[in-house]
C-alpha cells in the first residue's frame, strides 16, 4: 500500500489563505481571546520549552498583534 503523504501545518495555512484569495473572499478578522485561542497549541509548545506568558506575548508583537501576558493566561488552556 502507498504511503499516505503528509502536509505541514505551514502549507495548509498558505493554501488557505490562497484559496480564500482566489476566491474572492473577504480577509477575516478575530478579536484578542479568539486570536489567542486559534493559537493554543504554539503557546502550550512555547510553555512546554519554557517560555513564560510575557515572553510569548512579545513574540506575539513580531507579528503586530497586541496582547498581554494575562490576556494569554486567561484564554489559553494551561498546560497539564
Amino acid at each position: 500500500m502507498a504511503e499516505e503523504r503528509m502536509y505541514t501545518t505551514t502549507q495548509l495555512a498558505l493554501a488557505a489563505r490562497e484559496l480564500r484569495e482566489a476566491a474572492g473572499a473577504e480577509e477575516q478578522t478575530v478579536n484578542t481571546a479568539e486570536a489567542i485561542e486559534m493559537l493554543d497549541d504554539e503557546i502550550r509548545l512555547l510553555r512546554e520549552r519554557g517560555f513564560s506568558d510575557e515572553r510569548i506575548a512579545a513574540l506575539f508583537t513580531g507579528f503586530d498583534i497586541e496582547v498581554s501576558p494575562e490576556q494569554i493566561s486567561q484564554h489559553a488552556p494551561p498546560n497539564l
